[in-house]
């Protein structure tokens, strides 16, 4: 027997029901209406309509309505709609069973057949399920799904919390959240992105960041989805907002590792060239000088030799910090290779040049005599330094390069610790 259960007692259309006048009789009128509907004289059934009939698959004038339908009420005054189930040619028929009393015991019964509504409500279940296994996967990945109606932020998961540092609470209450937490730098590119693809003019947006409450950068890759009217007009969009601020780091590495040494963070020779030649161009135009120090430590193999290449590369690190103290921010230090470095002094003036260089080359003796100490040891290393400019010993950078080469080995020749300016000569000892 299946268990009485409310049901919305809004779903019979209304009928206006008249006391029964004389000679009245409801089982006649309702015989042949078009709906379920039984009529009850106390708990006998006195009439059935033909789609009861048709139903049941049975005559129930004359039976007992108790026995004929599974969990009557026993007071009819107080029913509510409930569901039963028949048996009827050896199936069972889930119905839903309406009671009205009417004046002089009369009582107006209406019967549905339920299967329709029970499948509805396994539908209703399945779309609860499914969308509970929905939330629950979109809620564990790592990545901020949000669904925006077209105007605002209707729904956003709760990684934001984890990612952005912002509950979705929060970030729904204030529809400026999200752009106001992107970086004031990414901002007007955001904007403008974000209005193209509205639009219908866009695609996906170029990674930016947003900055969290705590004030930590995260870099965001935004991949959204938009269902448009006939008209273009955004009705919905879904995202997904990626925490990509690792990759962005790797590829920053990588970037840098691509061009600088590994030992001392200094330019490497490939980010020197090609920085060369961009001051070149810019010589050429602006009629400036360009410089080059090609700078060898003195008697560096004897430090490897006597404390080891562990000791070497500590001094090799040292050096390199020296050398970036002792030249200006816009100038570039890079280790050639070994015990070699190079840096590079753009945007001269010509009436000054010589005596910055020269003020340059002395800073750094200077700095490299402050004593390094090693393993208990000072040592005060020196270096041999050749300065070429652009225009006067070279025109491009190859050349400016090469003579800066030789022009330090003449002043290794004449001594630790000099520098020279390249003049030419009418012959040149080999470089090596």
């Amino acid at each position: 027997m299946a268990a009485r259960v409310p049901v919305d007692v809004d779903v019979v259309p209304e009928r206006r029901i008249h006391p029964p006048e004389e000679g009245f009789d409801p089982a006649r009128s309702f015989a042949a209406g078009p709906e379920a509907l039984l009529v009850l004289h106390g708990y006998r059934v006195a009439g059935a309509s033909e789609r009861a009939n048709e139903l049941i698959a049975r005559d129930l004038t004359g039976s007992d309505v108790r026995t004929a339908i599974p969990g009557w009420p026993e007071d009819l005054d107080q029913a509510e709609p409930f569901e039963a189930v028949l048996r009827v040619n050896g199936e069972d028929l889930p119905i839903e069973v309406r009671v009205r009393p009417l004046p002089d015991g009369y009582v107006i019964v209406s019967i549905r057949d339920a299967r329709a509504l029970i499948a509805g409500r396994e539908a209703q279940a399945l779309l609860v399920e499914a969308e509970q296994k929905y939330r629950s996967l979109v809620e564990q990945i790592p990545a901020i799904v949000y669904s925006d109606d077209g105007a605002f932020t209707n729904y956003v998961s709760p990684q934001i919390e984890q990612i952005l540092g912002v509950t979705a609470a929060d970030y729904l209450a204030d529809p400026d959240t999200w752009m106001r937490m992107v970086h004031p730098d990414d901002r007007a590119t955001v904007e403008a992105e974000s209005d193209a693809f509205l639009a219908g003019q866009g695609g996906d947006l170029t990674d930016y960041r947003m900055v969290r409450p705590d004030g930590r950068i995260v870099w965001i890759r935004d991949r959204a989805f938009a269902q448009r009217d006939e008209e273009g007009r955004v009705v919905w969009e879904q995202g997904i907002l990626f925490d990509v601020t690792e990759l962005k780091d790797a590829e920053a590495r990588i970037a840098h590792m691509a061009f600088h040494d590994g030992l001392t963070g200094l330019a490497n020779r490939q980010l020197f060239e090609e920085t060369l030649e961009l001051a070149l161009e810019r010589g050429r135009r602006d009629r400036s000088v360009v410089a080059v120090l090609f700078l060898d430590l003195d008697n560096f193999k004897r430090v490897n030799d006597s404390f080891g290449h562990h000791a070497g590369d500590l001094l090799l690190t040292e050096v390199a910090q020296r050398l970036r103290d002792s030249t200006r921010g816009t100038d570039l230090v890079a280790r050639q290779g070994g015990d070699e470095f190079l840096i590079l002094l753009a945007d001269l003036e010509t009436s000054d040049a010589m005596t910055t260089l020269s003020t340059l080359a002395v800073r750094i003796q200077l700095a490299l005599a402050q004593p390094f100490r090693l393993y208990g040891v000072d040592l005060a290393p020196s270096a041999s330094i050749g300065i070429s400019q652009f225009p006067n010993d070279a025109y491009d950078a190859e050349t400016l390069l090469k003579n800066a080469d030789i022009v330090m080995y003449r002043a290794k020749r004449a001594g630790p610790g000099r520098h020279q300016f390249f003049t030419p000569e009418p012959t040149e000892p080999a470089i090596r």
